[in-house]
């Protein structure tokens, strides 16, 4: 973090390297039943991040020109404003994360009637 990040900043940063870090973490589950609570912190997460990506679609619908931001480089003509565009792009953002959510429900519940291990069983030698 620089002087000129904000703690909003900041945190968006460290979610963004715990994402990378997990990223790299899931390509070999080492206890399976980690895989059940994986899934539903992964839930949690998305419904935040929707959460998120929709008070930021709150906040663009009400800023106001020489409030918040001044003025807008030209996008050419007939172009909506940049707010507006970015208003949009959260909103699908937002109802596409409780698309990803529910997927991430559905994956987590069906994971739940399996009788994991606590640790990966080596195959008997023949």
């Amino acid at each position: 973090m620089n002087d000129h990040d904000s703690e909003l900043i900041s945190r968006a940063n460290e979610l963004a390297d715990i994402a990378r870090s997990l990223a790299h973490a899931t390509r070999a589950i080492e206890r399976p039943y980690d895989s059940f609570l994986l899934l539903g912190c992964l839930t949690a997460t998305q419904r935040s991040l929707g959460q998120v990506y929709d008070q930021l679609a709150n906040w663009h619908s009400t800023v106001i020109d020489g409030v918040e931001y001044s003025g807008e480089d030209g996008c050419g003509a007939g172009c909506a404003p940049g707010v507006a565009r970015a208003e949009l792009g959260l909103r699908d953002a937002a109802q596409f994360a409780g698309i990803v959510e529910d997927a991430l429900l559905q994956a987590h519940n069906a994971n739940s009637v399996v009788r994991w291990f606590d640790s990966i069983k080596k195959f008997p030698q023949l």
